[in-house]
């Protein structure tokens, strides 16, 4: 299991900003289990995030609430072109991704990196689109509301 954490490098573009291994420590008291914490937030509605250089999608959850999903991407069209800048999306929202069948490309402001079953990805409003590989990809996703950005 691998954790992603997107955020925006110098220029403003959509981009991972830390990736590991997922490691669990033993719980006390509970014999034979082990936990990862993977994402906190401490406050509520979450912070603000930061605006994006693609698409805005306003609107598409009130600060606070909570929308948990799942998305199918159908097997990749090997006519379709790789999604550009101009393609990405971003929405007021963090989004708490874990790729549950297949693999796609996550693609982002800095270009397409590689996600797999099991990859968890925190997207504080990040910019982005998805490309299914040739098998597709099934995610389940959790969002929370964040404030409006201001920037």
């Amino acid at each position: 299991m691998r954790r992603l954490v997107l955020g925006v490098d110098e220029g403003g573009r959509s981009c991972i900003v830390e990736s590991g291994a997922v490691a669990t420590s033993a719980i006390e008291g509970f014999e034979r289990a082990s936990i990862a914490r993977l994402f906190a937030i401490d406050q509520s509605p979450p912070p603000p995030v930061a605006k994006g250089l693609g698409r805005y999608r306003p609107g598409v959850l009130p600060p606070g609430h909570l929308d948990w999903y799942v998305i199918d991407h159908a097997p990749r069209d090997e006519d379709l072109p790789m999604p550009q800048a101009k393609d990405l999306h971003y929405r007021d929202v963090v989004d708490l991704i874990l790729i549950v069948e297949g693999s796609a490309q996550l693609v982002l402001g800095d270009g397409a990196h590689q996600v797999r079953s099991g990859d968890c990805i925190v997207m504080a409003g990040t910019e982005h689109a998805f490309r299914p590989d040739a098998g597709g990809c099934r995610l389940m996703g959790l969002a929370i509301g964040a404030q409006v950005a201001k920037n």
